[in-house]
């Protein structure tokens, strides 16, 4: 079995149906240089192609951000998708049925739920959905009137209605679901007399669609007044995550697919993504009531990697817009912002003055690092000389978290505007607030010292069949890292096997994200090995030469307490021919 529970040999099975080079030429255009396909990288902004795919070892590497992997990792990344999704996905592009028996039991038993689980929240949008037109249903078709809703919005985003806490659950049972599946897809709880109730009587539903367009979970709004939260969302499951969801994202994919998709538009709500979305910013999203998460900006950025953040203009919109401004550019987003006048949210500065005010205030977007500045001014009077300080000293605390002097100029100016500080004393105090960086603890690079830099030399060289790379020196019992040891192991028995070990198998058989020394494997590069033959027989000896160097010390120490002098003579003996395999390079014990 594979780490990911699924069987290696089915894995190898479906990549073997879905050239690499097929299915990314799907999303990308490609173009063939040599024995590579060339494509601009989907991952990062570029105008000339630096990810290179591999036809021959079936794998991708981005020479601009890094990013690699093998198809099943590309189908992940683009469809914002786990790996069992992604298999499923090239499995079902292959005509293959997935057999239960190339899943582990844990794997297993989460597909059948999972199944069961989408099965049963696809049944319940559409019942919800069919609620909301029946004649008893006042209650939800007075809201919809009141908010304006159109036909064409209710029929986009499914809008439904749950009539009570009875009709759901029994509307499901009837569909042959049981109760447990029914709770676990976080439509049903039990009330105080073990009954099962809708989590979500007597609201308005709001489905919520995944990538992918599954509906995974529900917002629900309450229509009287309540000591509760107005909205409710679905529970976490083994389908919805609201710290990974956002609402309209499916719309999303859909517009960058028909390549109708320049920016995308971040909201505050459901409520705001649909307003939006009537008045003809289709390109809307929204988080699920959290706030914008390192995951959530993974999803936008292999989408479109450029953003309009609109959240309220009020001071709570205004702090989460900063927050969403850190998470975005940390993530590698291109970010500008706008505040809403009147502290409004988008929703009503439509209604009150129009599409075209709004798309007004989209076209004086500012870049992140001028809408913090603003932000700030905000903050301070510049016509108090404490109060201008102030001010000057955190505009330049903006300024260096910027990496370039060139950017850093752009807004020296802007400061030079709004103060009156000539640009070379701002320069200066840049210069000055001597600026550190605060540095996370990181994994230390597993290959740091002449030995492990030697076994990654020649691990990289046996993955990459350099025909300088053999066997003829067995390296299993120097390996002390178990991922790599697994690894050697697994090329021996290629090589015994007289079969081509593929690149794109080491993302089969590691986390390779999580992995840095299979990862650092795989991005070798060995133009900075100048006699790469050479170099290879040196850092054998060296693997070797540590090896012998450590048990002369082990020897040599276990002699100190020896007391018999026999005994010690003979392992100072061993330490002598240990050091005679050291004098002449002898490889083998």
């Amino acid at each position: 079995m594979n780490t990911k529970g699924f069987d290696n040999n089915f894995i190898e099975l479906v990549k073997s149906k879905n050239d690499i080079v097929t299915v990314m030429s799907q999303y990308l255009t490609m173009q063939q240089k040599g024995k590579n396909f060339w494509t601009c990288c989907p991952f990062h902004n570029e105008r000339t192609p630096s990810m290179a795919v591999n036809p021959y070892e079936q794998y991708y590497h981005c020479f601009g951000c890094k990013e690699h992997g093998d198809v099943i990792t590309f189908v992940q990344k683009m469809e914002s998708c786990d790996f069992m999704t992604a298999l499923e996905i090239l499995a079902k592009n292959a005509n293959l049925e997935i057999p239960s028996n190339v899943m582990d039991s844990n794997v297993k038993d989460r597909k059948r739920q999972k199944d069961a689980i989408l099965q049963i929240l696809d049944a319940a949008y559409k019942h919800y959905e069919e609620n909301l037109y029946k004649p008893t249903s006042k209650a939800a078709q007075e809201y919809i009137k009141k908010r304006k809703l159109t036909n064409s919005s209710l029929k986009t985003f499914h809008i439904g209605y749950s009539e009570n806490r009875f009709e759901m659950i029994k509307y499901l049972r009837g569909k042959g679901f049981s109760y447990e599946d029914i709770k676990a897809a976080g439509i049903a709880e039990q009330n105080g007399t073990n009954d099962y109730v809708d989590t979500m009587g007597g609201r308005l539903m709001f489905p919520i669609f995944n990538i992918h367009d599954e509906c995974i979970g529900f917002s629900a709004r309450s229509l009287v007044p309540t000591d509760f939260a107005k909205y409710k969302n679905s529970t976490n499951n083994l389908v919805f995550d609201k710290s990974k969801n956002l609402f309209g994202i499916n719309i999303l994919k859909k517009l960058k697919q028909e390549h109708k998709l320049s920016y995308i538009l971040l909201v505050e709500g459901q409520m705001d993504v649909i307003a939006l979305n009537k008045a003809g910013f289709e390109n809307s999203v929204a988080c699920l009531g959290t706030a914008l998460t390192e995951f959530h900006t993974k999803t936008l950025k292999y989408i479109c990697e450029d953003i309009i953040i609109s959240l309220d203009g009020d001071s709570a919109g205004q702090n989460a817009t900063i927050k969403a401004i850190n998470t975005l550019v940390q993530g590698g987003m291109n970010v500008k912002a706008i505040k809403i006048p009147e502290n409004k949210d988008p929703d009503e500065y439509i209604n009150e003055y129009g599409k075209e005010a709004y798309q007004k205030l989209l076209d004086e977007a500012k870049d992140y690092v001028e809408f913090l500045i603003y932000n700030k001014l905000e903050k301070f009077d510049l016509n108090k000389v404490d109060q201008k300080a102030g001010f000057l000293n955190a505009c330049l605390e903006i300024l260096n978290g910027i990496a370039t002097n060139s950017e850093k100029q752009v807004y020296l100016e802007v400061i030079k505007n709004l103060t009156g500080i000539p640009i070379d004393v701002l320069k200066r105090d840049l210069v000055d607030k001597k600026f550190v960086p605060k540095v996370e603890d990181k994994q230390l690079d597993y290959f740091e010292d002449a030995e492990v830099k030697s076994i990654k030399f020649i691990m990289a060289s046996l993955c990459h069949k350099k025909e300088y790379a053999n066997f003829y020196f067995d390296l299993e019992k120097y390996l002390k890292n178990p991922t790599l040891r697994q690894l050697y192991q697994t090329l021996k028995e290629y090589n015994q096997k007289g079969e081509q070990f593929l690149i794109s198998y080491l993302y089969d058989m590691f986390d390779v994200e999580n992995e840095a020394s299979i990862k650092d494997i795989i991005e070798y590069n060995f133009n900075d090995v100048p006699n790469a033959e050479e170099y290879y027989k040196a850092c054998v000896w060296k693997i070797r030469e540590s090896y012998l160097k450590q048990q002369i010390k082990e020897l040599t120490e276990k002699s100190k307490n020896i007391e018999d002098t026999a005994q010690r003579l003979e392992v100072l003996k061993e330490v002598d021919k240990i050091q005679k395999k050291l004098r002449n390079k002898i490889l083998e014990d």
